[in-house]
């Protein structure tokens, strides 16, 4: 994947006004072919009541379907059981009951090259014509959730069905549409040698993905980069990241993760506050505090007072997460309005068994134009059973002034909720995702926001957390002696 963004930026360099193509065969690096005859032989053994695959793991498959012949050989079928199974499998295939999943990240992968400005990726497969159609509803139902992009003329199914001559044929094809190809992605290394030995196509990067080949020869082209994972934090930049996504640091209660955020690019920053001081100041922590003396101001690390200050002079807008209601709104809204911070630099946030009606319209009347949020992750069964009382439940939540959802990253239905909450209408928050890689997911999703600890050593940012349950993450840079 490095080697794939490298040179994809590298094209963008060199033509700016071309319309760049990325093209993968489907079955050999987007659809998990492994799964596919892995569950296929599983669910064979379940219906002959046998036990002859009960061992095999998934990456043990390394061979094309059309192959299978010769892989169930090395497993001692008997002649008769194994035409049965190539009998079976044939239906199968064909049928409702395949079980198919796309390969890890791959959709990703996709769906970002299609953000990107005069860039598209081609589809091409070889398959017979009555399989045309479910390969493209496979497509749909893999790519539902993250939008993508399926154009009629740039999914090719080719008429040769041989991999070195299927391949040229695909190629010719998108570059008749008008399409510089600058990528071919695919597991055959026929298909990679064929379109090395092709005419200028010097700007074409060839990348094998290790799944399942028809033929297992090392490609004779040099230079064809191999991979089996498709990660995002390999291929996207920070500079890359769309700027009409807001992006939080999360968790700012502290002096040091307040020193990494100020030095970041990263626009929000977001404190909770929890208690309001016999002082009057207003008290930076995450957990609510179970004995007095946690209240002293010795043992917070940092007060919104002093936060708010930081935040004006680095021009950093702010988010406040309330853990607590009592007086801790009234002193925040008032430290917000001393500040000097405007609507479009405030958002603010709460639980709504926490806020409740009243909190939130106290902090929508102060701040009118400002973001309202609260969290919805209880919503995300009755989505799924009674819909239009869900939405009718939020409609009436957006009454209070509450203009912005947030869901949990880490919630099964995370991304399945985020799509059908924008499709009504409402903006999104997703929070928790807890590396670079799910960072990324969540971006490919264009949600309107998120809410991360930015903890990412790979972007040079070492967010410590909020400190939820006194957990927090600390670098320590190791210095070596050298002799």
């Amino acid at each position: 994947m490095k080697a794939l963004s490298l040179h994809y930026g590298y094209m963008k360099e060199q033509y700016p006004d071309k319309d760049l193509m990325l093209i993968f065969d489907i079955d050999g690096s987007i659809n998990d072919m492994q799964y596919q005859l892995f569950r296929a032989l599983q669910t064979f053994d379940q219906l002959q009541g046998t036990h002859y695959f009960y061992r095999l793991m998934p990456d043990e498959i390394k061979i094309h379907e059309d192959l299978l012949s010769s892989f169930l050989t090395e497993y001692q079928l008997a002649p008769a059981q194994k035409e049965a199974f190539l009998s079976w499998y044939t239906s199968y295939r064909k049928s409702s009951r395949v079980q198919l999943r796309p390969m890890g990240g791959v959709i990703e992968t996709i769906c970002w090259f299609q953000m990107q400005s005069r860039t598209a990726v081609g589809l091409k497969n070889i398959c017979s014509q009555d399989m045309q159609k479910k390969t493209i509803q496979a497509l749909r139902k893999f790519g539902k959730e993250y939008q993508l992009k399926l154009p009629k003329e740039l999914i090719y199914f080719p008429k040769h069905h041989a991999p070195s001559e299927s391949a040229v044929e695909s190629l010719s094809y998108f570059r008749k549409i008008g399409y510089h190809v600058i990528c071919f992605v695919d597991s055959e290394t026929q298909s990679l040698d064929a379109i090395a030995n092709e005419k200028d196509t010097r700007d074409i990067l060839l990348l094998q993905a290790d799944t399942v080949y028809r033929s297992n020869d090392k490609p004779m082209t040099a230079g064809v980069e191999k991979g089996s994972t498709y990660e995002l934090r390999e291929l996207v930049n920070e500079k890359d990241l769309p700027p009409t996504i807001d992006l939080v640091w999360h968790g700012i209660n502290d002096r040091k993760n307040l020193q990494q955020f100020l030095s970041s690019n990263i626009q929000w920053g977001e404190v909770d506050v929890q208690t309001v001081h016999e002082d009057g100041s207003v008290l930076l922590q995450h957990d609510n505090p179970l004995e007095e003396e946690t209240l002293l101001t010795g043992k917070i690390n940092l007060q919104l007072n002093e936060l708010l200050v930081e935040f004006q002079q680095h021009g950093k807008a702010v988010k406040v997460d309330f853990k607590d209601k009592s007086n801790v709104l009234s002193e925040s809204i008032k430290l917000l309005k001393k500040h000097g911070f405007n609507d479009q630099n405030i958002w603010l946030n709460g639980n709504i068994d926490v806020l409740k009606e009243d909190g939130f319209k106290m902090l929508s009347a102060a701040f009118p134009n400002a973001v309202i949020q609260t969290s919805v992750d209880f919503i995300c069964p009755l989505v799924f059973s009674l819909p239009d009382q869900a939405k009718k439940i939020l409609t009436q939540l957006k009454g209070w002034g509450i203009n912005r959802f947030s869901i949990n990253w880490e919630m099964k239905k995370c991304s399945a909720l985020m799509y059908q909450l924008k499709k009504w209408g409402f903006e999104v928050n997703v929070y928790n995702a807890t590396d670079l890689e799910q960072f990324l997911k969540v971006m490919i999703l264009s949600p309107r926001s998120i809410t991360s600890d930015f903890n990412f050593p790979e972007w040079n940012y070492y967010g410590r957390g909020s400190g939820k349950n006194g957990i927090q993450s600390d670098y320590v840079e190791q210095q070596v002696k050298f002799k």
